[in-house]
Parts: C-alpha cells; structure tokens; sequence
C-alpha cells in the first residue's frame, strides 16, 4: 500500500461507559465511518462489524472486573480499501495470548466465550497487536477490503 492509500481520510473517536447495551452504538458508528468512504465492501463489512463487537466487548468486560468500570474508547481511522481500529479499556490487563482457550480443541463449542481474540486475529488483514499493563489493555487491528 503505497503512503497516498494509506492516508487517512476521516478519524472517530468514541469513549463510551462500560455497558454492554453501547456495544451496538459503537458498531454502528464504525460501520457508517467505513460506508462513509466507501472504505470496505460486502464481506468485509461484515468482518469490520465482528471485529468491532468483540474487541468493544471485552474491553466493557475487562473493565467490570474493575470495584468502579473505567470507560472504553474507540478510534476508528478510515482510508480507501481499509479501517484501523483501536480499543483501550481501564481494566486488570489480559492473560498472555499463549494462554488463551484452545481453539481446535474438540469439546471446545461446548463452551462459551473465549472466542473474540482468536476472531479478531482471523477477521483482521494483519497482526492484531495488544498492549497490556496492570493499568489496561489496548488492542489494534486493520481491515483491508
């Protein structure tokens, strides 16, 4: 991608409660910055949506392991063919990524949760990069049509 399709052509900033019922505002806001510039198209779309849903949601729920749930912010970047998402919570930090439930696993549908990182890493067009500290944890991803 060369700088000129890389440019950014808009940037949203949301910083919401930790309240599972914004999940869906924050989707959509997302999906409208996209469809805006006509950044992502069909399927693509659709993975924006998955990704956006599951790094939200578990930044709200880091956040309620918390005596007083910090806030979640959300910016969206948004250029021809891509959008670039970045999620930060105020929560306890997450476990290391070799930590995380075996996907393969066959008994592994009888359980729930446990799937929005291996998601976001699928869905993304490139690494999914998470910084965590004791203080939080943000997670940055990019979605390429």
């Amino acid at each position: 991608m060369n700088s000129e399709e890389k440019a950014p052509i808009g940037v949203i900033e949301i910083d919401i409660p930790s309240r599972t019922d914004l999940v869906t505002v924050v989707r959509l806001i997302v999906d409208a910055a996209a469809r805006a510039v006509d950044a992502l198209e069909g399927d693509r779309l659709e993975d924006l949506s998955w990704v956006t849903s599951e790094a939200v949601t578990n930044a709200i729920q880091a956040n309620q392991r918390l005596a007083t749930p910090g806030r979640v912010r959300a910016q969206c970047e948004v250029g021809r063919g891509w959008v670039s998402l970045v999620v930060a919570d105020q929560g306890p930090g997450m476990a290391e990524l070799d930590e995380l439930p075996d996907m393969e696993h066959p008994d592994r549908l009888q359980l729930e949760g446990g799937f929005g990182v291996p998601l976001m890493q699928r869905l993304s067009s490139g690494e999914v990069v998470f910084h965590s500290t004791p203080e939080g944890t943000t997670v940055e991803l990019e979605i390429r049509q």
